[in-house]
């Protein structure tokens, strides 16, 4: 079940940190990459032009040029806020652990690729944030998200991880928090609010994501 509001574009650049972690992610690689190809450059104007230092220029750069290429996939894989929004479906979300700086958002998803196919496939994600605008740091505050599918096996019918997206991350407006609240069934509420407490166990999981 898809949700439409207006994406708020610079409340989603101050606040979304789905969006900031990949900045950081594509910034730390671009820098890392510069570093390897200025090493590689000072290797081959400073040193003996042995088959060692060779070899080892060599793998710098080729290590920088794989660094380039995971960063131009990591950035082209990313949707834009309205699009991302748009495409991925609703779903029940609160926060389950408040920590001194940071806060563990728990959402219950329907893992299925197709869901048209088949029953529910009810699974606890969750992953740690920061702030939420307009969230209380309290467990059990509610926070309509998003569910953004990640990685997934191609052979499979299931994703393998999904990333809760806060709505609040990408509107202000109050009202719209609230409707998107109001469409999110009481069952898939009352099932999440009951398992807030089994964040170790998602923990435990390779890619914090534990069936029911």
């Amino acid at each position: 079940m898809s949700f439409h509001f207006p994406v708020d574009i610079p409340h989603t650049k101050a606040n979304n940190e789905y969006y900031r972690d990949t900045r950081r992610l594509i910034v730390s690689s671009g820098v890392f990459s510069g570093l390897l190809v200025i090493g590689a450059v000072l290797m081959i104007l400073f040193l003996d032009r042995t088959p060692w230092v060779i070899g080892g220029t060599v793998v710098m750069l080729a290590i920088a040029i794989l660094y380039i290429a995971v960063t131009f996939q990591v950035r082209r894989s990313i949707k834009e806020p309205q699009e991302l929004y748009d495409s991925s479906p609703l779903a029940p979300a609160a926060i389950a652990e408040v920590n001194e700086r940071t806060m563990v958002l728990m959402t219950l998803v329907d893992v299925r690729k197709d869901t048209t196919v088949g029953k529910p496939a009810q699974a606890l994600a969750i992953r740690t944030v920061t702030s939420i605008s307009g969230v209380p740091r309290r467990v059990g505050a509610r926070v309509p998200s998003i569910a953004v599918a990640g990685a997934h096996k191609t052979r499979t019918p299931l994703y393998d991880e999904v990333t809760p997206l806060p709505l609040a991350w990408s509107t202000r407006d109050k009202a719209v928090i609230g409707r998107a609240s109001r469409e999110i069934p009481q069952s898939d509420w009352a099932l999440l609010e009951a398992n807030l407490s089994r964040v170790d166990d998602v923990r435990a999981t390779k890619r914090d994501l534990l069936l029911l």
